[in-house]
């Protein structure tokens, strides 16, 4: 993601500078590099380099709460931040929250429940299950489930697991929209099959096929701007994770950052899409480019 970010970056008039792992090879589309050693405190670093850019564009997972401590970070020095507010960050990193968001908004979602609230609520608790953290990013310790004793018989640890919820596993094909919101509308990118495999009670990622469900183009699209009116500081590049089931499309989860399926973007779309993502923010009413629909296949 960060290449494929620098890359599109680099076709622009920007200076871009980025922090590295100093063990790792130095990406080379850029203006400078800022090296962080073991023995660095990593944090003194991205501060510093905040507080020397005009402008932020963070790619880091909400999990442990990171997006939003750097974004604090570069609210705290008043900087120009491509990426979405606070408020709309916060309740993203929490699926539970998310849930409670969308319900309110009567937007279909997958129900969301701590260990409590599934005991008490689901009676008989029949069906299949996944649990998975709270906070989690793509499918972290993400488990399967085949029915509700399994999963009680996990009881015992729980409590060692209290960041996890809850969630019935729904039967469809797992998507996930790419899209650029801003002042509470969104604009589609592209509409993508995921690839996700489970192998002993285990989910786990494998990438996606960029446009490989762009015939619901119409419908991600209006899921995209009910999130959008409903979380009005959700801006700059957002992926959404969705079930499509009987042609009904219920959110899974929103990422309010960068997502493995930008890297497919510049190809899929025919654009350059942190051209479109900038011009989006900065431009008023910035009239957007039609947007190829190539089938891109990403595979992690």
């Amino acid at each position: 993601m960060r290449d494929a970010l620098l890359r599109d970056l680099s076709q622009l008039p920007y200076e871009v500078i980025t922090t590295v792992d100093a063990r790792l090879v130095s990406p080379v589309l850029v203006s400078g590099v800022i090296e962080v050693s073991i023995h660095d405190d990593v944090w003194q670093v991205w501060q510093a380099a905040i507080k020397n850019a005009d402008a932020v564009w963070l790619i880091v997972p909400e999990t442990d709460g990171l997006l939003k401590k750097l974004t604090e970070l570069a609210v705290k020095h008043k900087k120009t931040i491509f990426g979405c507010g606070l408020k709309s960050i916060e309740i993203a990193s929490s699926k539970l929250a998310t849930f409670e968001v969308l319900q309110q908004a009567g937007i279909a979602t997958i129900p969301t429940f701590t260990l409590e609230s599934w005991q008490k609520d689901l009676g008989e608790n029949r069906g299949k299950w996944l649990t998975k953290p709270d906070d989690g990013a793509g499918c972290d310790e993400t488990f399967f489930f085949a029915n509700a004793a399994d999963l009680i018989g996990l009881e015992g640890i729980w409590n060692k697991a209290r960041r996890h919820i809850i969630q019935p596993f729904i039967t469809g094909k797992s998507a996930s929209i790419c899209c650029v919101m801003h002042g509470g509308k969104a604009q589609v990118l592209s509409c993508n099959a995921q690839i996700i495999e489970i192998k002993n009670n285990q989910l786990s990622y494998h990438g996606s096929i960029v446009n490989g469900m762009r015939e619901h183009w119409a419908a991600f699209e209006m899921v995209a701007n009910k999130i959008a009116t409903a979380m009005p500081d959700l801006a700059a590049y957002v992926g959404i994770d969705v079930i499509v089931e009987n042609g009904e499309v219920s959110v899974v989860e929103i990422n309010p950052r960068l997502t493995t399926s930008y890297v497919g973007l510049a190809e899929a779309t025919g654009v350059n899409p942190a051209e479109l993502i900038l011009n989006t923010l900065m431009q008023e009413n910035y009239p957007w480019p039609k947007l190829e629909q190539n089938v891109v296949t990403i595979n992690v």
